[in-house]
């Protein structure tokens, strides 16, 4: 950590980041940062970088639609994210992938509504069937917020369509935006150490909303990094500092998330893989620099590159969620999506949902006191005593959380699961996910849904 981190700051210091923004590049100057207009580059000196660590927030509360208090970002304990922004649907009907569309949004967030296991929800997809294809994800955060009333999370390089994107959160929101957090904004850099213009005009506007920003860089090995881990995770690390640095400095103590989403390269194919080996220990490493730096980090997973919902999704998934876990990141994007992030279904959702559960489980290990210990109950029942199926004890524990109640997993004997039909995992999750859309329980109200609909009119009008 410390060798990359070093590394990190001699490329920031002797090489710097390209930023095609002139006011960015201005304001750097005016903050007394080495900046060469005529090439656009910036150099970050080891003290800017170490200040701006010292005042990102080490956690932040984040709320629910209604304004109510959700969760901690930064507390230790990992939070799920469904989505966000694949392209295609997978029809269950069909078994094909078609285009998506603002009613498949729609009742992925009801879905969502209605799963335990997952506490944000990203914008599944960018919705193919709107007039103005410029505001495809605004028809998609509005879709996430009238269907569901869990915080948000989105993504765009297009600095317009991000203020509108936080313009539809203030109007659904119930509570004070400025001050309390329902959504979060991703905003990526682009490998080699560059920065659009785009994304660093939504720097500037978005730094005065309330909204924090999840830094993600997303480096190729081989391509646009260095084919190593080390020197793909150093150059995700190099524009994830450049991105803290300019953003504490038009933000004192702005909330920020250290995000990370690596692709490596099959470089006998030239595919790009999400869901490989070699992905999922970067997580891990990238986790352990979050850490290091003490700024809430955000993931991709559960990922698989199979186009399939079989045996490699299911392996892919699992290794890629549990590590993420595990390592203890502390927002974990990509619940429903497979194909390398292109293709999302709602079969896909429930199960990584369940997988969801389970790897937060496992990550959780085993709860020890002295009621769970059980030595009292243990020496009433003694040598070859009664049956603990009735104690007293196994009944308070018996719909604790000290045991993962299954979503879909197949249980019990072979007769019992051919006398229900004999439905594998996916027609299980299929039968689930036709009856969670039909759900209601997140629904907005009119007012606020009228509210949504005239952003998006003034919009479309304002491109006119």
């Amino acid at each position: 950590i410390k060798d990359i981190h070093e590394a990190s700051i001699d490329i920031l210091e002797n090489c710097g980041v390209k930023i095609l923004n002139a006011r960015m590049l201005s304001f750097l100057k005016e903050r007394g940062l080495d900046v060469d207009q005529e090439k656009q580059v910036a150099r970050f000196s080891r003290r800017s970088v170490e200040d701006a660590l010292s005042s990102v927030p080490e956690r932040f509360e984040v709320f629910d639609r209604t304004g109510k208090f959700a969760f901690v970002l930064g507390d230790g304990v990992p939070k799920i994210a469904a989505g966000h922004n694949a392209v295609f649907w997978y029809d269950p009907d069909s078994g094909m992938t078609r285009e998506s569309t603002v009613a498949d949004v729609a009742a992925f967030s009801r879905i969502c509504q209605a799963l335990e296991c997952i506490d944000v929800i990203g914008v599944p997809v960018m919705p193919q069937d709107v007039p103005d294809p410029h505001a495809t994800l605004l028809y998609g955060v509005r879709a996430v917020a009238e269907n569901s009333t869990k915080p948000i999370y989105f993504s765009t390089d297009r600095c317009s369509v991000n203020d509108s994107c936080i313009e539809l959160l203030q109007a659904a929101f119930c509570g004070d935006l400025k001050n309390q957090v329902y959504g979060i904004c991703q905003l990526s850099s682009t490998a080699p150490l560059y920065w659009e213009q785009g994304v660093i005009d939504a720097f500037f506007e978005t730094a005065q909303t309330g909204v924090p920003i999840s830094l993600l860089p997303e480096p190729i090995a081989g391509i646009s990094a260095p084919y190593t881990l080390a020197g793909l995770l150093t150059v995700s690390n190099t524009e994830a500092l450049s991105g803290i640095v300019m953003l504490q400095l038009l933000k004192k103590k702005m909330k920020l998330m250290y995000g990370n989403s690596w692709t490596t390269t099959d470089m006998s194919s030239g595919a790009a893989l999400v869901g490989s080996t070699e992905t999922t220990i970067c997580r891990i490493a990238a986790a352990q620099l979050a850490k290091f730096y003490r700024i809430p980090s955000h993931t991709t997973a559960p990922n698989s590159d199979n186009h399939e919902h079989d045996e490699q999704n299911a392996w892919e998934k699992t290794f890629s969620q549990f590590c993420a876990v595990a390592s203890g990141h502390d927002l974990i994007v990509n619940c429903g999506m497979f194909a390398t992030g292109l293709t999302c279904s709602n079969e896909q959702l429930l199960m990584d949902e369940e997988i969801s559960a389970m790897s937060k489980r496992i990550a959780a290990g085993v709860n020890v006191s002295a009621d769970t210990i059980a030595a009292d109950v243990i020496k009433q029942v003694g040598p070859k005593g009664d049956s603990y199926l009735t104690s007293e004890h196994t009944m308070k524990w018996l719909r604790s959380d000290e045991y993962l109640r299954p979503r879909l997993s197949v249980r019990g004997p072979r007769a019992a699961w051919v006398a229900e039909g004999g439905k594998d995992t996916y027609a299980l999750a299929k039968e689930k996910a036709n009856e969670l859309a039909c759900t209601k329980g997140g629904r907005i109200d009119k007012e606020r849904a009228a509210k949504l609909a005239e952003i998006i009119k003034n919009f479309e009008g304002a491109r006119k």
